[in-house]
């Protein structure tokens, strides 16, 4: 039953035109008036292109963050885009897998009106786009992670909007040791990301003299997960278990761990997803902790929510979640970065005009974006049940 309400949430959410065919009919469809007779022209088009999770056990979080990038930028295109010219954006369904995610990244860039690249979903399927971005010289903006790959050594090509992992560790660290957590075990994906959160949860825990005891993984994409529950909850126990995966197999993990009388709190980055794990988990959510990286996307009284809450309500979106507000602020970055570049717009005066735009107030959210490490996002707050 529950897994028929998820498919039926993400699909009854997902909006349409994102594919190549949205391209074709933004060259076709946008037209502005022409200087003489009141003939139209074509309007011209700005092409971004993007690869994400749009299948598979990751799709929530593909999806959802395209739903609010996709708000703004629709919102923007009726409101004549960019000084007249209408944004593209060609995403391309990667399923979480590199491989995918890499011919994704080629195919995108082999085409000469790609921009910039733009959304990329997970730090695994954003680090194999990183040789292709260095060689093409062009903007990798507002990627869903919080990996340190991404941030050290500073790229002049990489734009985060989101805290890292480093950031949210130490967080989540600090309100472990508030509740007198001394013990924690780790269980993560055996690929990049779960080495970035287990670095980073083990740096932070030494700080704070919490004494990690043992770390298991499991394999990106999976609900297989009752070894691991076996092996962190009864073979080695401790006060707390920090967990560096997607919401389904975090899931999948709490209810394994519950089975076997695992009565400790449980930790998770924000990648996983607070609302599909919220959905997933019902009431078993009592007891697990996760760092956010936006405000509240309920709380109209900051003003960049309510700008993103009618943005969605224009684009027929009656959910919100912090997920879709990512993709909002990360859309909001990159069309100041179109904004300031100098015409006409190419691969390179758009990345030139990130690197400076500097700090950024969007409406009780600052973040700085640019070059260097001093431009690194760190908004970090926790959220769940106790």
């Amino acid at each position: 039953m529950l897994r028929r309400r998820r498919t039926f949430l993400l699909s009854s959410l997902w909006p349409v035109g994102l594919t190549l065919g949205s391209l074709a009919r933004a060259e076709s469809d946008a037209e502005v008036s022409g200087s003489s007779g009141g003939a139209s022209r074509p309007a011209s088009v700005i092409y971004l292109g993007g690869s994400a999770a749009l299948s598979g056990p990751a799709a929530f979080l593909g999806r959802r963050f395209h739903v609010g990038a996709q708000a703004h930028f629709t919102q923007l295109n009726r409101q004549g885009g960019v000084g007249g010219a209408m944004i593209a954006l060609n995403l391309l369904d990667d399923a979480y897998e590199t491989e995918r995610a890499e011919a994704n990244t080629r195919q995108l860039l082999d085409d000469p009106r790609t921009l910039a690249l733009f959304g990329y979903v997970g730090t695994p399927t954003s680090f194999v786009a990183l040789p292709y971005v260095r060689r093409a010289k062009v903007a990798f903006v507002g990627a869903y992670t919080g990996s340190e790959v991404l941030r050290e050594p500073p790229s002049p090509y990489v734009f985060n909007v989101r805290a890292s992992y480093a950031d949210e560790g130490r967080k989540m660290v600090q309100a472990m040791k508030a509740a007198g957590v001394r013990t924690v075990n780790v269980m993560y994906q055996a690929d990049m990301f779960g080495r970035s959160g287990l670095e980073a949860i083990k740096a932070a825990a030494t700080e704070q003299g919490i004494q990690v005891l043992a770390s298991a993984t499991v394999k990106r994409n999976t609900e297989s997960v009752a070894d691991v529950a076996t092996e962190l909850v009864r073979k080695s126990k401790a006060d707390a278990i920090f967990m560096v995966s997607t919401y389904a197999t975090c899931a999948a993990f709490v209810k394994s761990a519950r089975g076997l009388n695992y009565r400790g709190h449980f930790y998770t980055l924000s990648f996983a997803g607070l609302e599909p794990l919220r959905e997933a988990l019902g009431k078993s959510l009592k007891g697990v902790t996760m760092a956010q990286v936006v405000p509240d996307p309920t709380d109209a009284a900051v003003p960049v929510v309510a700008a993103y809450q009618q943005a969605m309500r224009q684009a027929g979106e009656k959910q919100f979640d912090s997920i879709s507000l990512e993709g909002f602020i990360a859309a909001r970055i990159m069309v100041e970065g179109l904004r300031h570049a100098k015409a006409p717009l190419t691969r390179a005066s758009v990345l030139e005009s990130l690197a400076h735009l500097g700090s950024q107030d969007l409406g009780g959210f600052q973040l700085n974006v640019g070059m260097g490490s001093g431009a690194q996002p760190k908004f970090v707050e926790l959220k769940g049940d106790k």
